[in-house]
């Protein structure tokens, strides 16, 4: 199993590496790195391209797949909430795709999310707070992928150390990603739905042939707990479904890996296509993990603190025969697939943000003196390199603090819904408005961040698993009510002025 394990992974390393590599010889300048101007290396070509690209955003090695299956055992075919819930944050972003692009026309470059807030509500500040914010949840996130496939790595190859196989995957997910910049992300990000999909075909012939060598379904269908294949009321279900949807249905429109895509699409039709076919392939892929997850009991019983994945996985290695060896191979190849292409994703947003909203607004340079400043390439490059590696001293810190995959995703997903508010609000008010209640637009991102992650913190260390679950609701109401609040304040201020 082993070898089998770790071929998978050596393919997917020297594939993505040499596509950072070829990217990287034609990158020229920061626009070839970054999507900051159309008609560069930065970019998404078509609408498949754009669709393959967003759903390979949506799905993690940790905060899906692993997920999935940690979650099945409790909550088991209530998972689909999670695929509707998906499908519909999508259908948000297609809603306000035109507008988006239109908002973005108006510049004379392609900014970032936090830049685009920061301009419409006359806010320096609010950019800077968005920046960190969502920065730091990026380098969690990134943390977490890489906790997530070191200790996987570990399970299935016993034997070497936890900490190498985290530098490894840490060094191969920044080299290729500083050697291509967002184009590398998005070709591996291509690369990644191919092995999805060949791993989503092979699990289902293992599960397929694992029942008929075993007594066929009846006996084994028998092993599923009940609770698993029915709707029934369980602990922490309605925390678990409100926490899902505040989490799904309006976190894309606030993501700035969304942003990314957007801003590097060569034409507004290149997003609404790409989004409508985002809807339903993230729905047929999400929705065959949650089959997967579920079904997964036929084959293994839940242990104490052992992922089934993991499980499922040990009993493909240790089955003889052709079938179980490719089986296994496609199976990690694309569980690393996802993990690489997803570290790859939050790695340039993160380089992107704090280049473009911090640094660079530090330094007082308009982008057009950067543009073809190799110097600024090199800058660019060893901000993502040094995001990997505060990134991988994260990793030590969240495993000695025994935050389980399920904690982690509502904390980090949950704390960026503060921005959520403030995109909504730029999109559908004009600048003079939104102008009046800047101050309270700061505040209301960084209340926000720090409800939403203190809510989780809380949660975990009291064993409130419902108060994990809400993290993202308290971040998304806190940030809602200080902007309402603003709103109003500025409001009845104008009045009183008038009279």
């Amino acid at each position: 199993m082993g070898t089998v394990v770790v071929s998978a992974l050596l393919l997917a390393f020297i594939v993505y590496v040499t596509v950072g590599l070829w990217l990287g010889s034609r990158t020229k300048g920061i626009a070839d790195l970054l999507p900051v101007q159309l008609s560069r290396q930065a970019r998404v070509d078509s609408a498949s391209e754009f669709s393959s690209s967003t759903v390979a955003t949506t799905i993690s090695l940790a905060t899906v797949v692993m997920a999935f299956f940690e979650l099945a055992g409790r909550f088991g075919v209530w998972l689909f909430w999670t695929v509707v819930t998906t499908s519909a944050g999508l259908l948000v972003v297609r809603f306000f795709a035109k507008r988006i692009w239109q908002r973005m026309s108006v510049y004379d470059h392609r900014p970032t999310l936090h830049e685009f807030l920061g301009t419409e509500f006359n806010s320096e500040l609010l950019s800077y707070v968005g920046a960190v914010c969502a920065s730091l949840g990026f380098l969690f996130a990134f943390a977490v992928e890489l906790t997530v496939g070191s200790k996987f790595f570990a399970a299935l190859v016993p034997g070497v150390p936890t900490w190498l196989v985290v530098v490894v995957l840490s060094v191969v997910a920044f080299v290729y990603t500083a050697l291509g910049g967002f184009r590398a992300v998005i070709v591996t990000d291509k690369i990644q739905m191919i092995s999805i999909w060949l791993l989503l075909l092979a699990l289902p012939v293992f599960y397929l042939y694992y029942v008929l060598a075993h007594g066929g379904w009846a006996e084994n269908l028998a092993k599923i707990p009940l609770q698993i294949l029915d709707f029934s009321y369980r602990d922490g279900l309605w925390a678990f479904l409100l926490g899902i949807f505040v989490i799904n249905v309006p976190a894309f429109i606030s993501d700035m890996s969304i942003w990314q895509r957007i801003a590097a699409a060569q034409k507004n039709q290149t997003v609404t296509g790409g989004l409508l076919r985002s809807v339903l392939s993230s729905a047929a892929t999400w929705g065959l993990f949650a089959l997967l997850a579920c079904f997964a009991f036929m084959i293994v019983t839940p242990t104490g603190g052992v992922n089934p994945l993991i499980s499922v996985v040990k009993v493909i290695g240790g089955t003889k025969g052709v079938l179980a060896g490719f089986v296994l191979f496609f199976t990690a190849l694309g569980l690393y697939g996802a993990m690489l292409s997803t570290a790859s994703t939050q790695l340039i947003a993160v380089s992107h943000t704090l280049y473009e909203d911090v640094f660079s607004r530090i330094r007082k340079q308009a982008l057009k003196e950067r543009l073809a400043s190799r110097k600024e390439l090199r800058i660019s490059r060893s901000i993502l390199i040094a995001a990997a590696i505060i990134s991988t001293v994260l990793v030590q810190l969240l495993s000695g603090a025994g935050f389980s995959i399920a904690d982690l995703v509502f904390a980090i997903y949950g704390a960026q819904l503060g921005l959520c508010p403030l995109v909504i609000s730029c999109l559908l008010l004009d600048r003079q408005r939104l102008m009046r209640v800047s101050n309270w637009a700061a505040l209301a991102v960084g209340a926000g961040f720090v409800t939403g992650w203190g809510t989780a913190i809380y949660g975990r260390f009291t064993g409130n698993t419902s108060l994990v679950f809400l993290a993202p609701v308290c971040s998304l109401i806190i940030s809602a009510a200080i902007l309402c609040t603003g709103f109003v304040a500025g409001k009845t201020t104008n009045s009183q002025v008038r009279t």
